[in-house]
């Protein structure tokens, strides 16, 4: 390839990759992500893609029938680095009425690079699962670099126990890990749909 069309194409691939960054940090101000769940704004975009081949495009808003299963991650990760995958909702059960503020969604730690599956889960995934009538609901996704592989002493959490999952205290957790900003983020919305009946049943015995 002529070497002319080579620089054009990295150029442009870099601007894309600046204008994703921008977008995501200006979705995060405007979704009021600061201050309510973050003090400093990542520094990069946290790609996520499901299994139906959806990626999320930052601020949207889907269901959590799209989002039942766990994404795959790309962030500009370095491969001997060690990291910590957080997801959340700071709107729980409501916007209006965050008293569970914040729901933890996601929680694998130790991840070398970007392999997810390698990593120790303390929480495993599963996905929003907004009550009835609440609206639309934040889902903040991040990725926080660790200064080494850590020994982590926050016990497994199971998908079933409520009480573990809510009131996650974000900030409490990377100052115990001496964790700074996260280096990719994202954040979309979402809305009941019927699986959430359906997840509230199977984890928690409650019908809606």
């Amino acid at each position: 390839m002529n070497s002319f069309y080579v620089v054009l194409l990295y150029v442009l691939c870099l601007t894309r990759a600046e204008q994703e960054e921008l977008s995501v940090r200006r979705l995060m101000k405007e979704l009021n992500v600061i201050p309510d769940v973050l003090k400093e704004l990542p520094q990069g975009l946290l790609k996520m893609r499901f299994e139906n081949g959806m990626e999320i495009e930052e601020g949207k808003t889907y269901t959590p029938t799209e989002l039942k299963f766990q994404p795959r991650l790309e962030w500009n990760a370095d491969a001997e680095s060690f990291y910590t995958i957080i997801m959340l909702s700071p709107d729980a059960p409501s916007r209006e009425y965050p008293i569970y503020r914040s729901w933890l969604h996601w929680l694998v730690v130790n991840v070398p690079g970007m392999d997810v599956a390698k990593g120790q889960a303390i929480s495993e995934y599963f996905g929003p699962m907004p009550p009835k009538d609440s609206g639309l609901l934040r889902y903040v996704a991040l990725v926080y670099k660790q200064s080494g592989k850590l020994d982590f002493d926050e016990k497994k959490m199971e998908l079933k126990n409520a009480e573990d999952h809510s009131n996650f205290d974000l900030e409490k957790f990377t100052q115990k890990y001496d964790m700074s900003a996260p280096c990719a983020g994202n954040v979309f919305q979402s809305k009941w749909d019927e699986y959430v009946s359906e997840l509230m049943k199977m984890l928690y015995d409650v019908s809606e």
